[in-house]
């Protein structure tokens, strides 16, 4: 993707089915702030592309002439704009349009992927088709989602051309805010744009058991925002911030309306879909679904913290929590070493070193679902293995994890080869440890 902060000048990738609605979309590109050259793409059907058909006892064009015709039409409209166009006709040959669009986007490391929602194959009435799902859903890059009055109301999109006087696109710009690192990217990009009137932060409270729970919640909310505009006010665009309680897409969709913005301006990931990793935030899919305006999705680039590091006693009760998907493991601040890994501060994956009298067991390694995949299991297990491994430690592995465990240094042994106390745990398998799943192993102690 181009150099998001300098914003100068953006590739823009511009799918277009040649209906109305995509041809009034092409017509905002000119007021994006950072639009440098646009590349115009129509993915043709291969099938009979090229045939023609007869119509009244006359030859008709070709769909591929048709498609080489209109792009040349929508080119000239572009160009009288003073935008750079290139033309993409590429034949699908059977594949899904979001792949070729993806994949074109990719090629051209393309800064901006402008959709207009409705069209053919694009949207389907007030819902998200699956084209422009597939776009939302696993784009690597921003997003603009477009949507037009007509799509909702009896007037005629001949009418809707813009007029003197009209707003422009980012001329009233809705943020909703939750004080995450994508929305601080997201804000400081937001802010380097030209032609913005005025920003509206939008910050929607999910939680407030009691009033004072809510009061307390407005007023660090308020100081927060307030904060969040200090830092970056540059004297000239107006800000109103604004406060609500509910469910965040609901509440976005309807100041959106009520407060007349011309597009909402969200990162794609909300706070805890970041530290997912998650291809698109479930606030962000729900506002593309409901919105009725335009909907600019932000791709952050901000990296992750990811720290490994024993917990201090006072957080056992955190490694409890996260343990309480792992068979309810609890945690003994008089025998225990609890060493975890955490996301921009959650706590993600875990493991234990218990101290029995007659040696130390590894034990309670878990990875929340959501976050495996990532090397966050070795993470920790390394991390517990510099602070412990100058004993030898112990542990009674799953089969499945036998390899895993080896390749950290991990031995297979017999059962009678564990420490009383250790063995004390499995005394109901009767020496029978491999029908219930579970292989003993050792690590030698690390040699100084």
């Amino acid at each position: 993707m181009g150099n998001q902060e300098s914003a100068m000048s953006w590739k823009i990738l511009l799918p277009t089915d040649f209906s109305d609605y995509a041809r009034m979309t092409a017509r905002l590109v000119s007021e994006i702030p950072v639009a440098g050259e646009v590349i115009l793409l129509h993915v043709l059907d291969g099938e009979n592309a090229s045939s023609r058909a007869w119509m009244g006892g006359q030859e008709m064009a070709s769909p591929r002439e048709y498609a080489e015709r209109s792009l040349r039409e929508e080119e000239e409209q572009l160009n009288l704009a003073g935008i750079p166009v290139r033309v993409e006709l590429i034949t699908g040959d059977g594949r899904d349009p979001v792949a070729v669009i993806l994949g074109l986007a990719r090629r051209e490391a393309v800064d901006l992927i402008m959709i207009g929602a409705r069209g053919k194959g694009l949207v389907e009435d007030l819902l998200l088709g699956s084209v422009s799902s597939g776009i939302l859903r696993h784009a690597t890059t921003n997003v603009l989602l477009v949507r037009h009055q007509f799509a909702w109301s009896r007037v005629k999109p001949e009418l809707l051309r813009p007029g003197k006087g009209e707003r422009s696109l980012f001329s009233r710009v809705l943020f909703p805010v939750d004080f995450s690192k994508p929305c601080d990217e997201g804000f400081a990009f937001l802010l380097a744009l030209e032609g913005i009137d005025e920003i509206i932060l939008l910050h929607v409270i999910t939680r407030g058991d009691t009033r004072q729970e809510l009061e307390d919640a407005i007023r660090e909310s308020y100081r927060e925002l307030q904060s969040l505009w200090n830092s970056f006010d540059d004297g000239q665009t107006r800000v109103t911030i604004m406060i609500r309680f509910g469910r965040p897409a609901e509440m976005i969709g309807e100041l959106a309306e009520k407060e007349k913005a011309t597009v909402i301006f969200m990162p794609r990931f909300g706070t805890s879909d970041f530290i997912r990793s998650l291809p698109i935030g479930s606030t962000a899919e729900e506002v593309a679904k409901r919105t009725r305006i335009p909907l600019f999705l932000f791709y952050p680039e901000v990296q992750l913290e990811v720290i490994a590091r024993e917990l201090d006693k006072e957080e056992f009760h955190g490694a409890e929590e996260v343990w309480r998907q792992y068979h309810l493991q609890t945690a003994d601040p008089e025998r225990d070493r609890i060493f975890g890994v955490l996301v921009e501060g959650t706590l993600v994956a875990l493991a234990r070193c218990r101290r029995h009298p007659d040696g130390l067991e590894v034990d309670g390694v878990f990875t929340f679902e959501e976050f495996r995949g990532r090397g966050y299991a070795r993470e920790v297990m390394e991390e517990l293995l510099r602070a412990c491994g100058r004993e030898p430690l112990y542990l009674h592995s799953t089969l499945p994890l036998v390899e895993f465990y080896r390749q950290l240094g991990f031995e297979k042994i017999g059962e009678d080869e564990l420490p009383p106390g250790i063995k004390a745990r499995f005394d109901f398998a009767m020496g029978e440890l491999e029908s219930t799943n579970v292989q003993p192993m050792m690590r030698p102690a690390d040699r100084a």
